[in-house]
Protein backbone atom coordinates (compact mmCIF):
# COMPACT_ATOMS: atom_id res chain seq x y z
CA UNK A 1 0.00 0.00 0.00
CA UNK A 2 3.00 2.32 0.52
CA UNK A 3 4.39 2.14 -2.90
CA UNK A 4 0.92 2.75 -4.24
CA UNK A 5 0.64 5.84 -2.04
CA UNK A 6 3.92 7.08 -3.10
CA UNK A 7 2.92 6.96 -6.71
CA UNK A 8 0.35 8.71 -5.84
CA UNK A 9 2.54 11.39 -4.51
CA UNK A 10 4.71 11.37 -7.28
CA UNK A 11 2.18 11.59 -9.96
CA UNK A 12 0.34 14.42 -8.37
CA UNK A 13 3.43 16.40 -7.74
CA UNK A 14 4.54 15.29 -11.30
CA UNK A 15 0.96 17.32 -12.74
CA UNK A 16 1.75 20.18 -10.43
CA UNK A 17 4.99 20.51 -11.58
CA UNK A 18 4.04 20.45 -15.27
CA UNK A 19 1.39 23.32 -14.66
CA UNK A 20 4.06 25.38 -13.19
CA UNK A 21 6.26 24.71 -15.77
CA UNK A 22 4.15 24.98 -18.80
CA UNK A 23 2.68 28.33 -17.77
CA UNK A 24 5.90 30.04 -16.45
CA UNK A 25 6.79 28.76 -20.46
CA UNK A 26 3.95 30.82 -21.16
CA UNK A 27 5.16 33.47 -19.47
CA UNK A 28 8.30 33.53 -21.67
CA UNK A 29 6.56 33.31 -24.58
CA UNK A 30 4.51 35.94 -23.93
CA UNK A 31 7.67 38.46 -23.21
CA UNK A 32 8.88 37.22 -26.29
CA UNK A 33 6.11 37.92 -28.21
CA UNK A 34 4.55 41.35 -27.14
CA UNK A 35 8.20 42.81 -25.67
CA UNK A 36 10.76 41.15 -28.52
CA UNK A 37 13.54 41.12 -26.22
CA UNK A 38 15.77 39.30 -28.35
CA UNK A 39 15.01 40.47 -32.46
CA UNK A 40 16.23 37.29 -33.54
CA UNK A 41 14.17 35.21 -31.68
CA UNK A 42 11.15 36.05 -34.11
CA UNK A 43 13.05 35.20 -36.99
CA UNK A 44 14.40 31.71 -35.97
CA UNK A 45 10.91 30.84 -34.45
CA UNK A 46 8.37 32.81 -36.74
CA UNK A 47 5.59 30.75 -34.69
CA UNK A 48 6.16 32.98 -32.10
CA UNK A 49 4.55 36.26 -34.03
CA UNK A 50 1.29 34.31 -34.44
CA UNK A 51 1.43 34.27 -30.31
CA UNK A 52 0.97 37.84 -30.39
CA UNK A 53 -2.90 38.92 -30.81
CA UNK A 54 -3.37 35.38 -29.01
CA UNK A 55 -2.02 37.20 -25.81
CA UNK A 56 -3.24 40.73 -26.69
CA UNK A 57 -6.44 39.13 -25.97
CA UNK A 58 -5.34 37.81 -22.35
CA UNK A 59 -4.04 38.81 -19.35
CA UNK A 60 -0.61 37.65 -18.67
CA UNK A 61 -1.97 35.44 -15.30
CA UNK A 62 -5.11 33.95 -18.13
CA UNK A 63 -2.89 32.78 -20.56
CA UNK A 64 -0.23 31.15 -18.25
CA UNK A 65 -3.29 29.52 -16.07
CA UNK A 66 -4.87 28.54 -19.46
CA UNK A 67 -1.17 27.18 -20.77
CA UNK A 68 -0.66 25.19 -17.06
CA UNK A 69 -4.13 24.01 -17.32
CA UNK A 70 -3.58 22.63 -20.62
CA UNK A 71 -0.36 21.33 -20.06
CA UNK A 72 -1.63 19.97 -16.63
CA UNK A 73 -4.61 18.14 -18.15
CA UNK A 74 -2.31 16.95 -21.05
CA UNK A 75 0.21 15.29 -18.51
CA UNK A 76 -2.71 13.51 -16.69
CA UNK A 77 -3.15 11.47 -20.47
CA UNK A 78 0.46 10.80 -20.63
CA UNK A 79 0.62 9.47 -17.58
CA UNK A 80 -2.23 7.32 -17.83
CA UNK A 81 -0.42 5.16 -20.45
CA UNK A 82 3.31 5.57 -19.15
CA UNK A 83 4.81 6.24 -15.61
CA UNK A 84 6.60 9.70 -15.06
CA UNK A 85 10.74 7.74 -15.54
CA UNK A 86 12.48 7.65 -12.17
CA UNK A 87 16.51 8.09 -12.10
CA UNK A 88 16.71 4.89 -12.34
CA UNK A 89 14.95 4.33 -15.22
CA UNK A 90 16.51 3.11 -19.04
CA UNK A 91 16.93 5.02 -21.85
CA UNK A 92 15.10 3.08 -23.76
CA UNK A 93 11.85 3.63 -21.39
CA UNK A 94 12.78 7.47 -21.41
CA UNK A 95 12.67 7.81 -25.33
CA UNK A 96 9.88 5.46 -25.34
CA UNK A 97 7.78 8.28 -22.61
CA UNK A 98 9.65 11.27 -24.68
CA UNK A 99 8.02 9.94 -28.30
CA UNK A 100 4.55 9.15 -25.72
CA UNK A 101 4.55 12.94 -24.69
CA UNK A 102 5.11 13.93 -28.43
CA UNK A 103 2.32 12.37 -29.55
CA UNK A 104 -0.40 13.30 -27.11
CA UNK A 105 1.01 16.87 -26.79
CA UNK A 106 0.25 16.75 -30.72
CA UNK A 107 -2.77 15.07 -30.88
CA UNK A 108 -3.97 17.20 -27.44
CA UNK A 109 -4.43 19.98 -29.93
CA UNK A 110 -7.74 18.09 -31.57
CA UNK A 111 -9.15 18.19 -28.49
CA UNK A 112 -8.37 22.01 -27.55
CA UNK A 113 -10.11 22.66 -30.86
CA UNK A 114 -12.75 20.38 -30.50
CA UNK A 115 -13.95 21.36 -27.46
CA UNK A 116 -14.13 25.46 -28.75
CA UNK A 117 -13.06 26.39 -24.81
CA UNK A 118 -9.89 27.86 -26.78
CA UNK A 119 -11.42 30.25 -29.17
CA UNK A 120 -8.72 32.90 -29.39
CA UNK A 121 -5.98 30.05 -29.71
CA UNK A 122 -7.92 28.69 -32.29
CA UNK A 123 -8.43 31.62 -34.52
CA UNK A 124 -4.85 33.02 -33.94
CA UNK A 125 -2.74 30.19 -33.68
CA UNK A 126 -3.46 27.25 -34.69
CA UNK A 127 -5.60 28.70 -37.70
CA UNK A 128 -2.77 30.51 -39.32
CA UNK A 129 -0.31 27.49 -38.76
CA UNK A 130 -2.16 25.18 -40.28
CA UNK A 131 -2.71 21.28 -39.20
CA UNK A 132 0.73 19.77 -39.49
CA UNK A 133 2.53 22.91 -38.32
CA UNK A 134 0.48 23.15 -35.21
CA UNK A 135 0.52 19.51 -34.46
CA UNK A 136 4.39 19.84 -34.49
CA UNK A 137 4.35 22.94 -32.25
CA UNK A 138 1.88 21.15 -29.72
CA UNK A 139 4.14 18.01 -29.90
CA UNK A 140 7.36 19.97 -29.54
CA UNK A 141 6.37 21.93 -26.26
CA UNK A 142 5.22 18.98 -24.44
CA UNK A 143 8.75 17.55 -24.92
CA UNK A 144 10.11 21.14 -23.68
CA UNK A 145 8.03 20.52 -20.70
CA UNK A 146 8.65 16.36 -19.85
CA UNK A 147 12.39 17.81 -20.55
CA UNK A 148 12.60 20.38 -18.07
CA UNK A 149 10.96 18.01 -15.43
CA UNK A 150 13.55 15.23 -16.46
CA UNK A 151 16.18 17.60 -15.73
CA UNK A 152 15.00 18.95 -12.58
CA UNK A 153 14.30 15.02 -11.20
CA UNK A 154 18.08 14.45 -12.36
CA UNK A 155 20.09 17.36 -11.14
CA UNK A 156 17.72 19.08 -8.52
Amino acid sequence: MKLLDEYKYNTYRVIVFTFIATALYDVLLRALSLYNPIPSVKAFFPFIQYLEPYFMKHTLLAAALIAGFVGATAQVIILYFMKFPTRSSSAKYIIQFLTWTFIASALYGFIMKASKLFPYLDEYYYKPLGLFKSLYHDGTSGLIVQITLLLLLYYV
